[in-house]
């Protein structure tokens, strides 16, 4: 599937215990079932960049990923 900038996505699987979590931005580590918005899509290696946010809108997480490294699905808003 072939995702765009703004796709609001849904984390289906994490294939990498290796996230660089050590900045502001991050409150806790992704997890399996957590929504977020693609802000930027990666062609060389091909990833995401994807955030994470709480119900007032505060980030939770923002984090680059590989495309090898995570499964993503379309959420229906």
């Amino acid at each position: 599937m072939s995702f765009k900038i703004y796709d609001v996505v849904r984390l289906i699987a994490i294939n990498s215990d290796e996230l660089c979590l050590g900045d502001a931005f991050n409150t806790r580590p992704p997890q399996v079932g957590d929504i977020a918005t693609i802000l930027e899509i990666y062609d060389n290696p091909p990833g995401f960049e994807l955030e994470c946010s709480d119900k007032l809108g505060g980030t939770v997480w923002l984090l680059g990923f590989q495309e090898k490294d995570v499964q993503l699905e379309l959420v229906n808003i």
